[in-house]
């Protein structure tokens, strides 16, 4: 009797979970990188981070854009925005809707978006998303839900969230997978899906 109940319910349970997800919006900005490649001149470029770095390569192929020590900016924001992002109910895992990633590929765009120095911006939202990163078959979007422009400490902060993403939806697991895990005080997200790159 109570399996026949559970069994009942299956139907009702899986369009709740399939509300929960957000698809990516109509509207999609591309990010746009400042660096200074050279002393005393910056240089904005567009695109993700594989796009921006292989760029910045034919400018000055002996500047990198990553922050010289990494490891102390990673540690402290993390002890800061820890609780802010970990918690279960804030992550949506597997949308039927988009591609999946397999969770060493993911990490790669992950290492990447640690280190890269600068702020990341987006336009007004609700909604308003740019791909960040793309490779491997994998891409990570920043996505803004404020009705105002947003910039935030950096892009540690995505790589971050992106981090959750796996914790909570490839742990453990041998399959592909796909999320997105929404900051809890910022009002933005990022999306981690299959990509065509």
């Amino acid at each position: 009797m109570r399996f026949d109940y559970l069994f009942a319910l299956l139907p009702t349970l899986s369009v709740v979970l399939a509300d929960a997800f957000v698809d990516l919006p109509t509207h999609e900005f591309i990010p746009r990188w400042e660096f200074e490649p050279f002393p005393g001149e910056n240089v904005v470029l567009n695109g993700t981070i594989e796009q921006v770095l292989a760029e910045l390569k034919q400018i000055n192929p002996n500047y990198s854009p990553f922050s010289s020590a990494p490891h102390e900016t990673v540690s402290s924001l993390s002890a800061r925005h820890q609780h802010q992002i970990h918690e279960r109910d804030s992550v949506f895992c597997d949308n039927p809707n988009w591609g999946r990633v397999h969770v060493l590929k993911s990490q790669i765009g992950l290492d990447y978006l640690k280190a890269v120095k600068g702020q990341p911006s987006a336009g007004p939202g609700p909604g308003n998303c740019g791909r960040v990163s793309c490779g491997y078959m994998t891409g990570i979007w920043f996505c803004n839900d404020n009705t105002h422009d947003i910039t935030i400490e950096s892009f540690y902060e995505i790589a971050e969230m992106v981090r959750v993403i796996e914790y909570y939806c490839a742990y453990g697991r041998k399959t592909d997978f796909n999320g997105q895990a929404f900051h809890r005080t910022g009002n933005w997200n990022v999306v981690l899906r299959g990509a065509a790159c």
